[in-house]
């Protein structure tokens, strides 16, 4: 019997790695800053901006306070 070109249900191992390598390539150049290191200290800076509003805040509903 000669062999079918039949298209098999499950893809083989190598051809998953190569769509999944593929598709991060795409992604890869869609989304060029995606792919570098992630830059540090942003919790911190957050941190800061977080006590400064609720110092700011705090200072707010004190002079409103005193106001009235």
């Amino acid at each position: 019997m000669d062999k079918d070109n039949v298209t098999p249900l499950r893809p083989s191992h190598q051809s998953r790695e190569a769509r999944l390598a593929r598709m991060r390539g795409r992604f890869e150049q869609a989304h060029p800053e995606a792919s570098r290191a992630p830059r540090r200290g942003g919790s911190a800076r957050a941190l800061l901006v977080f006590i400064a509003i609720g110092l700011l805040m705090i200072w707010l509903a004190s002079t409103l306070a005193g106001r009235g």
